[in-house]
């Protein structure tokens, strides 16, 4: 028959000592994530080199731990879990969304998207150059 093991404290002691210690490491790490990848901005709607065939194009996304974040320059709305929507108004033809994000760290990222708006009045407006 074996008898039980006994724990002594000092190794209980370490041991939760240890735990305690990589809990915050873990801790440090998940926070400093951002500062050391940057902020994640993620669009969901928009894709770059696109054809639309509205004047509008609406623009969602998640931009987590976002500070401020503009598109083509214009203050934008982030809700708690980092979600934002938002619609852009576009000219007819060629178009360059801008959409820029500013973290807590004051890092920033942009990124740029190039929007071809073929609405009727621009086919209206090819059919009717002299100049085809």
């Amino acid at each position: 028959m074996t008898t039980p093991r006994m724990t002594s404290p000092l190794t209980l002691k370490s041991g939760l000592i240890l735990t305690l210690c990589l809990g915050v490491l873990a801790l440090i790490g998940y926070n400093m994530h951002d500062r050391i990848l940057g902020t994640p901005l993620v669009i969901t709607t928009a894709q770059n080199g696109s054809t639309v065939s509205s004047t509008t194009l609406p623009i969602s996304g998640t931009a987590r731990h976002a500070r401020e974040l503009l598109i083509n320059g214009r203050p934008v709305t982030v809700d708690r879990t980092g979600a934002f929507s938002d619609e852009v108004l576009l000219s007819a033809g060629y178009n360059i969304v801008e959409i820029a994000l500013r973290d807590q760290f004051g890092n920033q990222k942009i990124k740029t998207y190039q929007i071809v708006a073929d609405t009727p009045e621009a086919v209206a407006a090819r059919t009717l150059s002299p100049y085809q």
